[in-house]
């Protein structure tokens, strides 16, 4: 990878280490990282412009370095790469540093429809596991549970009436072990509802074995949401991404079945949760019935 390095980038690193999601060297204190771009490479420029934009606007993100053929992506052994510039930092991200981050996008910026990309999601993993599903039993055998929580959050996106939120900068995946550093990384940043990622943060420490009740309530008390971003809110905790994005790992032999049985297990818990949450709307909002939560 030394060379590598040496002949993309003209970066000449006394030591390169490796870590589980790249390799990170220092020159002169600054910190590069060289990670695989696992994303559609016809989506990379659309990236770099974008994290070019922040950075204009003094929004801290890690600045990518383009390669000696002016190129975003490098590409190592027939792997795509891509290299940034970045500051390191230890400690697990938290609600607050979620909340900091926040900062709303341009006028032009397109609201995403949630309904529909899960109702597209939910239809390929259906004929997926229609397919692969003899292979994974542990799958197959929770799968319409799962599903079944997907065309719930759905049903509540597609009921809404839609409002004027403002969108704002926010990450694909906000997941429980995240640092800061991929709190600003470009790769992982897109345009959507803040309440994305505070669902997702929650979800993601809920199957971490960690108790979300004091964010939550935290959240909940303090941030001026509107009745349709609460709705969102909810929608987007019952929606299964923590399945489904595992269910993907396994089916591609990045891990193993039995991983599964970490969620399935926690399934009664947290349908407790969201009870909470939609006992507590009924409290202040004109909520839509949903049976099983009743």
């Amino acid at each position: 990878m030394k060379n590598a390095i040496n002949y993309y980038y003209n970066l000449y690193p006394e030591n390169i280490h490796q870590t589980e999601k790249g390799y990170y060297f220092i020159i002169n204190k600054t910190r590069y990282f060289l990670i695989k771009y696992l994303g559609d490479p016809k989506d990379i420029q659309k990236i770099y412009e974008m994290h070019l934009y922040l950075l204009n606007q003094n929004f801290y993100v890690h600045p990518i370095v383009l390669n000696t053929q002016n190129q975003i992506l490098t590409y190592i052994n027939n792997e795509p790469y891509i290299l940034m510039i970045t500051i390191y930092y230890e400690n697990e991200i938290k609600l607050d540093d979620i909340l900091f981050f926040f900062k709303p996008t341009n006028a032009n910026s397109k609201a995403p429809n949630w309904g529909e990309l899960w109702s597209q999601k939910n239809d390929y993993l259906e004929y997926q596991i229609s397919m692969l599903g003899q292979k994974h039993p542990l799958i197959r055998e929770s799968f319409s549970y799962y599903i079944g929580l997907g065309e719930t959050a759905i049903q509540l996106v597609n009921s809404l009436e839609k409002t004027n939120v403002p969108l704002v900068y926010a990450h694909r995946r906000i997941e429980a072990n995240h640092h800061q550093y991929d709190l600003y990384n470009p790769l992982n940043i897109t345009i959507d509802y803040s309440v994305r990622d505070i669902a997702e943060y929650l979800k993601s420490r809920f199957f971490s074995g960690k108790d979300i009740m004091k964010d939550l309530t935290y959240y909940l008390n303090n941030t001026k949401l509107s009745t349709y971003e609460y709705f969102l809110f909810l929608a987007r905790l019952i929606y299964p991404t923590y399945y489904f994005d595992l269910y993907e790992e396994i089916i591609t032999d990045r891990k193993v079945d039995e991983e599964i049985k970490k969620i399935i297990s926690k399934a009664d818990d947290y349908e407790k949760v969201i009870k909470q949450i939609y006992q507590y709307y009924k409290t202040f909002l004109p909520v839509p019935r949903i049976d099983w939560l009743e």
